[in-house]
């Protein structure tokens, strides 16, 4: 069978350069561009196999995975953690796959470091991709604005909401107090 090349080859892809995946050597190789492809291989029948370019799976948060096998073991892997263990090697421990421009899809080498999940999550703010930082009232409908906003150790907190609370917990402290009072009194 003839071997066809999955994507014409633009100027960038000219300029792409594969590296074979650790643990997979001479099975699958990755691009600094985030494109996955197996190698030509004769399986364990002794069938030849032609390689060919992966197409990925998208996940529900936007992220691009690939099925990879060996040894007859099927697994899925994050394109840019397949990325980023080639080229710039092992996540150090506690560190993830963090995308720079903020579109989980962007599996370009450029786009992608490791970093801390407080470093993620900050990055997702930043981008407006996190739940939270979309939010625009709090959960009673006050606006979440520069007047109305604090932040504390839980995130971000409404004034008026805390007013209120502080407000009622003031009242029944005094209504406990009014009745231990009588009840000494009695």
């Amino acid at each position: 069978r003839r071997r066809r090349d999955p994507a014409p080859r633009s100027e960038s892809r000219m300029n792409e350069n594969w590296r074979p995946i650790p643990g997979y050597e001479g099975v699958y190789e990755v691009s600094d561009l985030g494109r996955v492809r197996s190698l030509d291989r004769i399986d364990a029948r002794g069938r030849r196999i032609c390689g060919r370019a992966l197409r990925p799976g998208i996940t529900r948060s936007g992220h691009l995975q690939v099925n990879l096998c060996l040894d007859g073991k099927r697994r899925w892997t994050y394109v840019h953690r397949l990325v980023l263990m080639t080229f710039v090697g092992p996540a150090p421990e506690g560190m993830e796959g963090c995308h720079g421009n903020g579109r989980p899809a962007d599996n370009r080498l450029a786009n992608l470091r490791w970093a801390s999940q407080s470093e993620n999550n900050r990055d997702r703010v930043r981008h407006g991709t996190h739940h939270e930082a979309r939010k625009t009232h709090c959960p009673q409908g006050h606006a979440y604005d520069s007047f109305n906003t604090y932040i504390d150790a839980r995130g971000r907190r409404c004034r008026i909401c805390k007013r209120e609370n502080d407000r009622v917990r003031s009242a029944r402290k005094r209504a406990r107090v009014h009745l231990t009072r009588e009840e000494a009194i009695a």
